[in-house]
């Protein structure tokens, strides 16, 4: 018997864990700011590619608000996932020359 507890106490100071030095797992808390997605940036680039497709001015200038309103409500330290406000106005504005170009191009002739 004293052999089995000298082979126990051999493979507890073998052990390279430290007990002291343990730090308890505490899970990240979300603050409810932290999780704000920006829909109105969303909605512009779906307004604006929605526009692009049917031809439906409407939309565009909808989505050139939505993008305005999303540029303007951004944080400073903002990392977007869709990429910046910026150039979601420029998307937006974008489509709004590719939509009217003809009827420009229809008043130089």
């Amino acid at each position: 018997m004293s052999s089995a507890a000298t082979v126990a106490s051999a493979t507890l100071s073998a052990d390279p864990r430290r007990s002291d030095r343990i730090i308890e797992y505490k899970p990240e808390v979300k603050r409810i700011a932290d999780d704000d997605p920006d829909i109105a940036g969303f909605i512009a680039l779906v307004l604006a590619a929605v526009g692009l497709m049917i031809a439906n001015r409407t939309c565009l200038w909808v989505g050139l608000i939505f993008s305005v309103e999303s540029y303007l409500n951004q944080r400073a330290s903002e990392s977007a996932l869709m990429g910046t406000p910026t150039s979601m106005i420029l998307f937006s504005v974008a489509t709004l020359a590719v939509n009217y170009l003809p009827q420009i191009m229809a008043n130089f002739k």
